[in-house]
């Protein structure tokens, strides 16, 4: 649980940020901008040593972020693990059914595959939350700290 002024300001100040890109990211079907009044939920994650999440999605809400705090030193040094992994919702098919062809758009070449993101303190992550995701095993023996956000309707 946050305590004190500055830690509610700092906890603050994240998930406004989250809020801030989710509103730059949302229209509605015209393509107009809209002004949601979010409603918010944040936990934070201290992982260690052998620590990973399985894939998994945020159910009920429209866009999830996590935010890192610390790395545990993976920014500087990829062998450590604990790489921030998103799944292509069409899997594999398309690359199955065509191995030789891509989409001719932009990330086309990549239709079919995960992608790792090595997070780095300060970085925040939004996506949509139907979005499958996971965390690799991170072998390092630092903390890695990240505050997770939903935000739902």
């Amino acid at each position: 649980m946050l305590r004190g002024t500055r830690r509610c300001a700092a906890g603050r100040e994240v998930i406004d940020g989250a809020i801030k890109v989710a509103n730059g990211l949302t229209t509605d079907r015209a393509g107009k901008p809209v002004s949601i009044e979010w409603k918010t939920n944040s936990w934070a994650n201290i992982n260690r040593a052998g620590h990973a999440n399985e894939f998994h999605t945020h159910p009920g809400c429209y866009w999830s972020a996590c935010y890192y705090v610390d790395d545990g030193g993976i920014g500087a040094d990829a062998s450590l693990g604990g790489a921030f992994e998103i799944q292509d919702p069409r899997g594999v098919a398309p690359a199955m059914y065509a191995p030789h062809l891509c989409f001719a758009l932009p990330g086309g070449q990549s239709a079919g595959a995960n992608e790792l993101i090595r997070p780095k303190p300060g970085m925040m992550i939004v996506f949509p939350s139907w979005l499958s995701h996971g965390v690799r095993p991170y072998t390092g023996t630092e903390m890695r700290i990240s505050i997770a956000i939903n935000l739902c309707l």
